[in-house]
């Protein structure tokens, strides 16, 4: 889905690496970012903005008319309507690795551009499409929680202005923070959204599984309360945790829960909770 085309010099594909790590479904691999921001308003990030517009849309088009459908996105047994008249002339997803596969494309790309005005809004819509993925298709578990990875780091480096694995400074914020109260707000809001949904989905047992994992063999059942039950030794290895969904379900956007902090907490609407009862009497 990848362009290789030019837009004054940018490249919208990611580089050979990060294609390789993306597709050995490396945990949170990001390929390297410009030196520099975007010039806003310039061609290079005009053409960006319409590259990236095009490709969303395409990923929308292919989710609305996908062959493949979880339990709660059924109605009555059947299928959801198909909204064919903007869906347009295209295939439609058969998996949800494939869907996971484009927006990972996109992902990189995004995170390339190191602007944090395109990245921020544009990483945050990206996100929303996995969420509406996993409600409406059986999650493909090895990548879901990969995509999930990279955009848990990506959130976690723009909220602190330096990548979160390497350290380094990330282009456009020169030693300031650049995301704004309202996206703190909203990125949060998708945080929360996002974990809810994975782990209803995990519940709901409905998995595919790429070629090189075991169906059979998967370490997972359901109980009936609903619970998620690990079974096997092969979940129980602490030099493998990354093996085990419950611990992959538990990390899910967990660094940028840490860089959000108390912003994840409920806001004060006047209610005094136990934890933060004050002594007034003095």
């Amino acid at each position: 889905m990848a362009s290789s085309d030019f837009a004054g010099g940018f490249v919208l594909s990611p580089p050979p690496s990060s294609v390789a790590s993306s597709e050995s479904h490396s945990p949170s691999s990001l390929p390297h970012p410009r030196s520099t921001p975007l010039r806003p308003g310039g061609s290079k990030e005009s053409y960006l903005i319409r590259h990236l517009d095009a490709q969303i849309l395409q990923i929308q088009r292919r989710y609305a008319k996908r062959t493949t459908f979880s339990t709660s996105a059924l109605t009555n047994g059947s299928k959801p309507p198909i909204a064919e008249t903007w869906a347009g002339d295209v295939k439609g997803y058969s998996s949800m690795k494939e869907t996971c596969k484009d927006v990972e494309q996109l992902v990189d790309v995004v995170w390339m551009s190191g602007t944090p005005s395109l990245q921020v809004p544009y990483l945050m819509n990206l996100a929303m499409i996995v969420v509406t993925a996993v409600h409406g298709m059986p999650p493909s578990p090895k990548r879901l929680f990969g995509l999930l990875g990279k955009l848990d780091r990506a959130f976690a480096g723009l909220l602190q202005g330096r990548d979160v694995e390497t350290g380094e400074a990330l282009p456009g914020f020169e030693g300031r923070r650049g995301v704004s109260g309202t996206e703190k707000v909203r990125i949060r809001s998708l945080v929360e959204r996002t974990r809810v949904s994975v782990v209803e989905a995990f519940k709901r047992a409905e998995f595919e599984f790429d070629e090189a994992e075991d169906e059979d063999g998967d370490g997972m059942d359901t109980a009936d309360d609903g619970e998620l039950v690990v079974e096997g030794e092969d979940f129980e290895r602490e030099d493998d945790e990354d093996d085990s969904w419950d611990m992959q379900l538990a990390r899910v956007y967990d660094r940028t829960m840490v860089e959000l902090g108390d912003s994840l907490e409920e806001p004060n609407i006047g209610v005094i909770t136990e934890s933060r009862q004050y002594n007034r009497d003095g």
